[in-house]
């Protein structure tokens, strides 16, 4: 991953463990294909993934032009591997109160809602609702997820990320950082 998409990754990660990560830097601890496992020197953890594809839709038709190509997707775990966070950083802002889905090759689908820290601020954040331990073998078996959500403009943001990676990722997690 580029240096220049680390303060991202690190600015939202802070965002949303703060009681676990404020004042530390994180780096990638290793990397498996489309995944990276971060770490910092307290040994807090986290997975994060790039999308592989953007696009914007409006009135079921791609708009083309938005400069959509930053968008990421993060785990963690807690320390007895019974809790899972996941969140979504979109490169574009997301209209707050409006539900979105992650899709796991249309097996499993999850909730998720844009967070905003008050009334007037453009949120580029969601989190995921109600993910658990036996929802984590979707991820594991699978290829692709997929994020669809509302931008602000009303348009729906569709962003796929490749799940390559993904299951030797979350085992070194687990063996390196719990």
């Amino acid at each position: 991953m580029k240096l220049k998409f680390f303060p991202i990754i690190l600015g939202l990660f802070i965002y949303f463990f703060a009681q676990h990560a404020i004042g530390q830097n994180f780096f990638v601890k290793k990397k498996y294909r489309d995944w990276a496992v971060y770490s910092s020197a307290a040994n807090e953890c986290f997975l994060a993934s790039k999308a592989k594809r953007t696009a914007s839709y409006f009135n079921s038709r791609e708009v083309l032009g938005k400069n959509r190509q930053n968008s990421f997707i993060y785990l963690s775990v807690n320390k007895n591997n019974t809790d899972y966070s996941m969140s979504y950083f979109s490169d574009y802002p997301l209209k707050i109160n409006i539900s979105g889905s992650m899709n796991i090759d249309n097996r499993k689908v999850f909730g998720l809602m844009a967070l905003s820290s008050n009334e007037n601020s453009k949120s580029k954040h969601a989190i995921i609702n109600g993910l658990m331990k036996e929802d984590i073998t979707f991820l594991l078996g699978g290829n692709r997820l997929t994020i669809e959500l509302q931008g602000i403009d009303g348009s729906m943001l569709v962003d796929r990320f490749s799940l390559m990676g993904f299951t030797k990722s979350f085992n070194y997690l687990l063996s390196s950082c719990n």
